[in-house]
């Protein structure tokens, strides 16, 4: 590949990485906390990316508007996952294979509900930005795609300024080392976890609204959560800057492979080189090793 082509697809996967950074970091601040894998993620990022479709073209047209409107969904359906699926079985103290397989299932539940609604017909966002790309030198830069990786660098440090300079975030930091010991001095654990899937709600609802207006919304549109779960496994389980730094990275070395192997070949690399990663540092890049995990 010639230098301008690098750039280019360096540019590009950054740009994807930034969510597949939103992915990971959704992913990994509920096992922060509860320490067990949510994969019904990917089904909250379905549901966002069908009612921000839905939204933008029944009722709000403006790309803002119907953005913010998926947002604060994306946070309500969290909290509802959080009450009706995981608060049950957190109350009775029951084992994380509980959680973790309530999670499929709720994942599945989605995407079977949408296939068998909407069948898996292709529904396209509207065309926001009527001029998609301009040059910049050689470069060809997308304004979705840069539109993408703004947005995302925004709810990242956003996320990041809240963790550290409220006293929920610092509260959601407390019960991400131990989630009994706040409860000992007066903070209230319930409303804790609930925060902290209203925050991965609405980190879906960025993610779904992107990646339904840079593809097409299907019902397994919530599968693209997987690139999210290996950036969070390369970033390091229970690490959110590491799972930001490894969505990027993935990104960009997924756009660079495919550019240079093609889009069958690429996945096996990638899926080999996260083996080969775990093999040799399993906590991640920058994450600790836990003894138990779902």
């Amino acid at each position: 590949m010639s230098r301008d082509v690098i750039v280019q697809q360096i540019l590009n996967g950054i740009s994807l990485g930034g969510v597949y950074a939103l992915e990971a970091v959704g992913f990994g601040i509920v096992f922060n906390i509860l320490k067990f894998s949510n994969f019904s993620h990917g089904g909250v990022v379905t549901i966002c990316a069908y009612f921000g479709f839905f939204i933008s073209t029944r009722f709000i047209p403006s790309l803002w508007g119907s953005l913010a409107v998926t947002i604060l969904f994306g946070g309500v359906i969290g909290i509802l996952v959080e009450k009706l699926v995981f608060r049950p079985i957190r109350i009775q103290n029951k084992p994380l294979t509980y959680f973790f397989v309530n999670s499929i299932t709720v994942a599945m539940i989605v995407q079977q509900f949408f296939s068998a609604l909407w069948g898996s017909n292709y529904y396209p966002f509207p065309a926001f930005i009527k001029e998609t790309v301009f040059q910049l030198g050689k470069l060809v830069v997308s304004k979705s795609y840069l539109l993408m990786l703004s947005m995302s660098a925004a709810v990242l440090i956003a996320l990041s300024l809240f963790l550290r300079r409220t006293k929920t975030g610092i509260a959601i930091r407390a019960a991400s080392s131990d989630i009994h010991t706040p409860a000992l001095m007066g903070v209230n654990t319930d409303f804790i976890v609930s925060i902290t899937f209203c925050i991965a709600g609405i980190l879906a609802g960025v993610t779904g609204f992107f990646l339904g207006m840079t593809y097409t919304v299907t019902p397994f549109i919530g599968s693209m959560i997987l690139k999210g779960i290996i950036a969070s496994i390369i970033g390091g389980m229970g690490s959110l800057g590491g799972g930001v730094i490894a969505g990027v990275l993935l990104g960009a070395m997924e756009s660079l492979l495919i550019a240079e192997v093609g889009a069958s070949i690429t996945p096996i690399i990638i899926y080999f080189a996260i083996i080969i990663l775990l093999m040799v540092r399993p906590q991640g890049i920058a994450g600790k090793l836990y003894s138990v995990k779902a």
